[in-house]
């Protein structure tokens, strides 16, 4: 079977591969893996999909792919180069300390009719929000300019995550590099900035998936060197990817958080729940407490706190809901949404603070309040709401 042939019989250009080709405990590596040089790196396939080795998985005209990183491609020593690499090479600086956040935070993805200043203690941004595409730098001189523009008070702690779409990724490697974007961002004073979430998709041989793996190595170099406070995405498709962040974490002693996508995993259930157990594997296996930065997936969070000393999550559910005309409320102990009739151009922002106020109570039933000395000071969620339900302005101080 020729590798384009495989390619479209298992239908792998879905936003969400066949489960033909997850990761399967118990599958043997495919014969072709076992000579393979990347083998250490890699660990092996082991798919229920019919393949020799992961090379079966190449599109068949790879000088014109831009999709993946294959070794078919003229482009692929480079490509690893600029990486540094498929070693994961610890980091042995130091992390600028995470300051004090809730572990509730709203994620604002669009102002729409927002008028604001909304009395938010703090809120999350996209990474590809706050940077230019052309220049690489931040569009905002300032951190009070970036909060004006998002309609949040100044007081607000900012919290700067990379989740975004593989084009947007892609080109904030490629500008990032040259740009020193890293040393611009810490103007803007983050309390958090999660590296970047390169993907690390089923459908692709295992060698994109690797240097996506070296890819956000670099990236926390670059932040943590320029003395942000930075979490590390630990994407990965296979058991053995996450026992290789579990040693590099090991071997990073000054690394404390981590962050994990779950959003881009459509409906998938069964994939989410395998991602949340080898989450909670890796926590277990770092030899020290770790923090998790977590959007989407919020059903795990009770087996994710278990393994973790802290969740944070990250919802982009209230300030979404709200430009839709939605409503939270909660029935039965679970969350809906109504729709609320406005005039066009109404302003949306007491509710988009009830939208917050139901998500975070719904939850902070989940989320296990960390009693580490370092959370000793963390102004819990409740409280930020008994605060906002009384018309109080919140301020958290260092």
């Amino acid at each position: 079977m020729s590798p384009r042939t495989l390619s479209i019989s298992l239908n792998v250009r879905q936003k969400l591969a066949n489960p033909s080709l997850w990761h399967q405990e118990g599958e043997e590596v495919k014969l072709g893996c076992t000579k393979c040089p990347e083998l250490h790196q890699c660990g092996g396939l082991s798919i229920a999909a019919s393949a020799f080795n992961c090379m079966d998985l190449c599109c068949g005209t790879p000088n014109g792919c831009r999709r993946v990183i294959c070794p078919n491609q003229r482009r692929y020593s480079n490509m690893v180069n600029e990486a540094g690499g498929l070693d994961l090479r610890p980091y042995k600086g130091r992390v600028a300390p995470m300051l004090v956040i809730p572990d509730y935070v709203p994620c604002m993805l669009d102002v729409g009719t927002l008028v604001g200043p909304l009395p938010l203690p703090a809120v999350a941004i996209s990474l590809y929000s706050i940077i230019d595409a052309n220049t690489g730098l931040p569009r905002f001189t300032s951190r009070n300019e970036l909060l004006a523009r998002f309609k949040v008070d100044s007081d607000a702690r900012l919290v700067i995550t990379a989740t975004g779409s593989d084009r947007n990724v892609e080109r904030f490697w490629h500008v990032f590099r040259a740009k020193k974007t890293a040393e611009a961002i810490r103007m803007l004073r983050p309390s958090l900035i999660a590296t970047p979430n390169f993907s690390t998709h089923a459908d692709v041989v295992r060698h994109d998936n690797l240097v996506s793996m070296s890819r956000i190595a670099s990236c926390f170099d670059e932040f943590a060197s320029a003395g942000l406070p930075t979490a590390l995405h630990v994407n990965g498709r296979t058991t053995h990817d996450f026992h290789r962040w579990a040693e590099y974490l090991n071997a990073s002693p000054s690394i404390y958080a981590v962050a994990y996508e779950m959003g881009t995993m459509g409906r998938s259930s069964p994939r989410r729940a395998w991602h949340s157990a080898h989450l909670a594997t890796l926590a277990r296996a770092v030899r020290r407490p770790l923090t998790l930065l977590l959007r989407a997936g919020f059903a795990h969070i009770p087996e994710l706190s278990s393994a973790f000393a802290r969740v944070i999550a990250i919802d982009t559910s209230p300030n979404m809901k709200a430009k839709m005309r939605r409503s939270a409320h909660r029935v039965e102990g679970q969350l809906s949404w109504d729709a609320t009739r406005t005039p066009s151009g109404t302003p949306i922002d007491k509710l988009l603070l009830h939208n917050v106020r139901v998500c975070s109570r719904s939850l902070h039933r989940a989320l296990r309040i960390s009693r580490t000395p370092r959370a000793e000071s963390k102004l819990s969620v409740l409280d930020i709401e008994r605060h906002q339900l009384l018309g109080h302005r919140i301020v958290i101080h260092e």
